[in-house]
């Protein structure tokens, strides 16, 4: 009986969290109504409308000159939406349906490793991680990768290295990088993510992998052959953040506001295009790091430590609060602490291989990511991973207490 009892409140607590959001969202998307906030999101949109009346992925408002400035992966979702019938508030929705999927995910990853306490914490923890809600409101990509991201990895840890799940495996982080490049950076750790968690290795698994990769990304770069006459692998977009946080104006905590004019008054000089332009700026980028090899490690390194930072410095200045930055702060550390403290257990409680990999994509993704601009929304897939090791800390504090207090009855 206790044992159904427990089962029943483990489950209650995600079924009452996943209500909430969705009710929450609901409400929140309503009285958001048509607004948006970002400049990206009206990006987004219109290149979403711009493939659904023209025909053309374009970025301009006149639907005149293709694009690949942006990877195709998530214009393809709003404009899939859109096509049906949707808007914007479909659109938060399904971010909202994307949010509370990973919960479940995170959720049923704990209680595959018998972290039962850690299960029943982590949907409070994101709950209590507004950042999370608040992206999900926003027409970004960000949590429908967290998702994806999840879910390859619940794939990894619940079915053994055979082809098929390799392939599929595949495809879905061909179509995670066509929404979000960025996680091309963290590619090695999802390589050896079998053998982290199995301890198996096989080369065939690999190239399956790779061959679902490649049957999504083979469409993208022969459509970019065809427009630009040119290998665009995924995006046009690398150089431009490349810069941003590598050239003599680039500061650790700023992003888009940093001052590029110099170098976009260049292109602008030599009539570059979208492709010559994105090389332009990493040709730039790297000049500057070959000859300020100390600015630039100064720099890389004040980027890593930032990366755990609790506020960014926004292009969009009408979005940034005290309030928001306040909230962050009493949200983002409770749950480092929580991870420091499951380091100081590992004696006594050793990390299960489930943790070293959430451990290794946060690590890997600080030290990837600090070759770019700053950007929280960057780290959001990996918050969702360190909530699952800070989970994972309160079922082994809970665990210790009781064995505190069963020795202290004996006495």
């Amino acid at each position: 009986m206790k044992g159904i009892l427990n089962y029943k409140s483990q489950y209650s607590v995600l079924l009452s969290v996943i209500f909430l959001i969705l009710i929450g969202g609901l409400i929140y998307s309503l009285i958001l109504g048509d607004q948006l906030r970002f400049q990206d999101e009206g990006h987004y949109l219109r290149m979403a409308n711009n493939l659904i009346k023209h025909k053309i992925y374009s970025y301009d408002i006149y639907a005149v000159y293709p694009t690949a400035f942006h990877p195709p992966g998530y214009t393809l979702i709003i404009a899939t939406i859109l096509w049906f019938g949707g808007g914007i508030l479909s659109l938060r929705m399904i971010n909202f349906i994307s949010l509370v999927i990973c919960i479940s995910l995170i959720f049923s990853i704990l209680k595959r490793h018998d972290l039962d306490t850690g299960a029943r914490w982590a949907p409070l923890i994101i709950l209590c991680y507004p950042v999370l809600f608040f992206t999900a409101s926003t027409i970004y990509p960000q949590i429908i990768a967290t998702t994806i991201f999840v879910f390859i990895i619940y794939l990894t840890d619940k079915y053994e290295p055979k082809t098929s799940i390799a392939l599929l495996k595949g495809i879905l982080y061909g179509m995670l990088i066509l929404i979000s490049p960025s996680f091309t950076m963290v590619l090695p750790i999802m390589l050896i993510a079998h053998f982290v968690l199995k301890k198996r290795f096989s080369l065939i698994y690999i190239l399956c992998f790779f061959l679902g990769i490649a049957i999504i990304l083979t469409p993208w770069v022969i459509r970019n052959y065809l427009v630009f006459h040119r290998v665009v692998v995924l995006s046009n977009n690398g150089g431009k953040t490349f810069i941003l946080g590598n050239c003599e104006n680039s500061e650790p905590n700023k992003g888009e506001g940093i001052d590029l004019s110099k170098y976009d008054n260049e292109i602008k000089r030599l009539n570059l295009d979208e492709v010559d332009a994105d090389r332009y700026y990493k040709k730039k980028a790297f000049e500057w790091i070959q000859n300020n090899p100390k600015d630039f490690m100064k720099l890389y390194l004040l980027k890593f430590f930032n990366y755990f930072n609790y506020r960014n410095e926004l292009a969009t200045k009408s979005e940034e609060s005290k309030l928001r930055d306040m909230v962050m702060f009493f949200t983002y550390y409770p749950i480092l602490i929580l991870v420091l403290i499951r380091m100081f257990l590992i004696k006594r409680y050793p990390f299960k291989h489930m943790e070293i990999l959430f451990l290794l994509f946060y690590i890997t993704s600080a030290f990837a990511n600090a070759l770019f601009l700053p950007r929280i929304r960057y780290r959001l897939p990996y918050d969702m991973l360190l909530i699952g090791v800070a989970a994972a800390s309160i079922h082994y504090l809970k665990d210790l207490l009781n064995k505190k207090i069963n020795k202290f009855n004996l006495l």
